[in-house]
């Protein structure tokens, strides 16, 4: 079920998105960023940290979705209440939930975001 995660300004919007784009798999970061051609509708695919910070070794946790349902919004795939999901597909989503609020805090130009192979999820 696709929901709405959070509802931002354009410019906060766009700041993650540059931020994202200046920080993708091929410039050493864990970001794809896919846009609609025409559109101002973006995917975000996040993926995970390689415990020996290896590229070869990333592998896709999950995307976030920027305008998908309206101007603004930043929403997420997440399972219908009260659907029984596997375990780690609900760390998966809870970690891209933590990673779009790292990015709306601390995702300014300038700046770089060191996201910690060992990071734990709740």
């Amino acid at each position: 079920m696709h929901i709405c995660y959070k509802e931002v300004s354009p410019a906060d919007l766009r700041r993650i998105l540059d931020y994202c784009r200046r920080n993708t798999v091929k410039n050493g970061g864990l970001f794809e960023v896919y846009s609609t051609p025409g559109e101002d509708v973006h995917m975000v695919v996040v993926n995970s940290c390689a415990k020996d910070n290896s590229v070869e070794t990333l592998r896709p946790l999950g995307a976030f979705y920027c305008n998908y349902l309206r101007l603004g919004t930043i929403s997420i795939d997440d399972e219908e209440p009260g659907y029984d999901g596997m375990e780690s597909r609900k760390r998966h989503v809870k970690a891209i939930k933590q990673v779009i609020d790292i990015l709306l805090r601390d995702g300014h130009p300038g700046t770089k975001i060191k996201f910690n192979p060992d990071f734990k999820i709740d």
